[in-house]
């Protein structure tokens, strides 16, 4: 009788200490950093990813301390059914825990993609591709996709005015079309009720305000001068004048860092001429700022049909009524350049 006491002690005292062992182990778990990792970094996960292979990612590439653990975690939390292609950020201080939950919660890496005004197609779909998980030539491709832009209610020539320059919170993964469908989603919120409310002083229509803003964004960086270089613009549309707009003949050449417009590239037949063509080109020049939208529609009510780059090469312009004066301004600018030396 005494003997089997002294077993059953012996018995309890021993699942006591091991159920003490097994908590202790199981804070030490839960406490400790499941990864080698000294500080933040970044996993892919890809389409068809299992739990399998993301341990093997774990454990190759960052550590991973005690894989079975993680994947028999893993298991009962479901993380398998639950994750998503992506990037997922690493943390030095994560457990085990931490870790399944990340990939079960898909709480995916953002990336900022920043689209600046001026930007062209080409530099538009480089930035995209810098940034996110497609090719640039993904994002390339979709905007010269006639087809797919019509269902947004755009085309190859007016594609600039649907990409308006922000700062853009995205996942990684994001995929070209997604994209196309977040800027269309940015436009619409864009022209709220006051905007087109102001687009109807303006006689234009939105595609056509965005047209006219990409020339002026090419024209100044100049905010405070903008509206005056917008309402220019409209003066001469409004007197069947032709544009006479530099920026749009560089465009036609496709030629955007030339310094000096020569009476010869003033022949280039395109219909993004306008010293030849009267009235708008076909879509914009360049993405548009938002700015530059703006001043369309505010631009100043004035009877300047002329300006020339001031001669001080401060990014400003001289304005005219008339060719007369338009005439000593271009001539003072003109000797600015010689002086410098650019042709």
């Amino acid at each position: 009788m005494g003997k089997s006491k002294s077993i059953g002690k012996i018995i309890v005292v021993s699942s006591v200490i091991v159920v003490v062992l097994l908590v202790a182990f199981g804070l030490y778990l839960y406490k400790s950093p499941a990864l080698r990792i000294e500080q933040e970094q970044s996993i892919r996960i890809y389409e068809h990813d299992n739990l399998e292979k993301l341990s093997e990612k774990l454990i190759s590439g960052y550590g991973l301390k005690y894989p079975w653990f993680f994947k028999t975690i893993a298991k009962r939390m479901n993380t398998e059914k639950f994750m998503k292609k992506g990037r997922y950020h690493l943390k030095p201080d994560m457990n085990l825990i931490d870790l399944a939950r990340l990939f079960r919660e898909g709480k995916m890496k953002t990336v900022d993609l920043v689209i600046r005004p001026q930007m062209d197609l080409i530099g538009f779909s480089k930035r995209c591709g810098d940034k996110l998980e497609a090719d640039d030539k993904d994002y390339l491709n979709i905007v010269k996709n006639e087809t797919y832009l019509n269902s947004l209610g755009f085309d190859t020539a007016t594609v600039y005015a649907l990409i308006l320059p922000d700062k853009y919170n995205l996942y990684w993964h994001t995929e070209a079309d997604e994209l196309m469908q977040r800027m269309k989603k940015e436009y619409d919120l864009f022209w709220n009720g006051e905007r087109m409310q102001k687009l109807q002083r303006t006689g234009l229509s939105q595609i056509e305000v965005s047209i006219l803003a990409s020339i002026v964004s090419k024209e100044t960086n100049k905010v405070d001068e903008m509206p005056d270089v917008a309402g220019m613009y409209i003066n001469r549309l409004r007197i069947d004048m032709p544009l006479q707009a530099d920026p749009t003949i560089k465009f036609a050449l496709n030629q955007p860092e030339l310094r000096r417009i020569l009476k010869g590239h003033l022949s280039v037949v395109s219909p993004y001429n306008t010293y030849t063509n009267k009235g708008l080109p076909p879509g914009p020049i360049c993405i548009p700022g938002k700015q530059a939208i703006d001043a369309v529609l505010s631009y100043t009510e004035h009877n300047y049909i002329f300006m020339c780059a001031k001669e001080d090469f401060s990014g400003y312009h001289n304005f005219a009524e008339n060719y007369e004066k338009h005439l000593k301004n271009a001539s003072r600018y003109q000797k600015a350049l010689d002086a410098r030396g650019i042709h």
